[in-house]
């Protein structure tokens, strides 16, 4: 038996399994919490609803596949901040395979177009496509904006595309 009130060990052994637990059953949601945590840890803006953090099948930056399922590994689900000073609000934030997110890092777009041109191989390969994800991310954002300056007919318009734009990059509807 647990004695998680009196026991640190205890506690300690019953909260991994809980986390566990909630990362097999509930990814999104243990995605939001962490985000949370690590928003007020860095001083970061949060502004996400609990239905924000959407898990595709397939990394939208690598093409590779995302397992929600099982211990960590290079295809678990990580939230990148596509922008990484703008925090956790909407339209700032994607779900990528660990291994996309942390190549991506904190990197500009300079940044990973000079690791493509530098690296070769397989790692070329992928800074390539982080490139591509990155300026259609950088793509996306502008179109919300030129959205969110229309008024009228005009900016309905610009919104219907960003939503196109968004589901298409959620569902990673692009080809390689």
């Amino acid at each position: 038996t647990l004695h998680r009130s009196t026991c640190r060990a205890c506690n300690a052994a019953y909260m991994r399994a809980y986390y566990k637990e909630r990362r097999a059953n509930a990814p999104a949601s243990e995605m939001l919490d962490r985000a949370r945590k690590r928003a007020r840890r860095l001083d970061l803006p949060f502004a996400l609803p609990k239905d924000a953090i959407v898990i595709p099948d397939i990394c939208p930056a690598l093409g590779g596949p995302i397992r929600t399922s099982g211990t960590r590994s290079p295809q678990s689900p990580s939230l990148d901040r596509i922008r990484p000073d703008e925090g956790y609000v909407l339209g700032n934030i994607r779900v990528l395979s660990d291994y996309a997110n942390r190549l991506k890092g904190n990197l500009s777009l300079e940044d990973i177009e000079r690791r493509a041109q530098t690296s070769d191989g397989q790692r070329q390969i992928e800074y390539e496509r982080l490139a591509e994800y990155v300026r259609r991310e950088q793509l996306l954002a502008e179109v919300r904006a030129k959205a969110a300056s229309l008024d009228g007919r005009a900016g309905e318009v610009w919104s219907e595309v960003a939503r196109f734009l968004e589901k298409a990059f959620i569902r990673a509807d692009w080809k390689r």
